[in-house]
């Protein structure tokens, strides 16, 4: 039986924890495996990349997983969250003005950014390409797949960006 790649992101994780589990393990077997354990006090919930709800410890990677097709040979990997907050609150800053919204710690940069370009100012495709999510009062710009939840300090359940230009190379 093939193993299946785990990464778990959250609040209180400097790295991305990767791990692997076979088919049939519950997430709390995957938990319990790791080396350096994420933490899993009562407070704690996990989610799935993306997922609005938190799972249930005894749900199975098998059915976590897409459903593949039987020509699809490749397993993508299962990306898991761990935190506290069951929302996080993104406020994202753009040409003067700001905009808000819910997501679950578990929603990606990526889907954040398209939110805040695309929806909340309405740039165009392109315009919204050539933009960014940078954190607010600092230089960092989170990769699109970190999840949001692993941005907040833990006890604040939010964060706050500015949409900036990417640099252009002109030559």
């Amino acid at each position: 039986m093939r193993s299946i790649d785990v990464f778990i992101q959250g609040e209180g994780l400097a790295d991305i924890i990767v791990t692997s589990a076979a088919a049939h393990h519950t997430i709390a077997e995957v938990l319990g495996s790791l080396e350096h354990p994420v933490p899993r006090d009562d407070g704690f919930l996990i989610f799935i990349e993306d997922g609005s709800a938190p799972l249930d410890l005894d749900a199975v990677v098998e059915e976590l997983l897409p459903l593949a097709t039987e020509e699809e040979t490749i397993i993508l990997p299962l990306r898991l969250h761990v935190a506290r907050c069951r929302h996080v609150e993104v406020a994202v800053r753009y040409n003067g003005e700001e905009a808000k919204r819910r997501f679950p710690p578990s929603a990606t940069v990526a889907r954040a950014h398209h939110w805040a370009a695309r929806r909340a100012f309405g740039l165009s495709p392109r315009d919204a390409a050539e933009h960014v999510l940078q954190l607010q009062g600092s230089t960092k710009r989170p990769d699109r797949d970190v999840h949001i939840g692993a941005l907040t300090g833990g006890n604040i359940c939010a964060v706050a960006f500015d949409l900036v230009p990417r640099k252009r190379v002109e030559g």
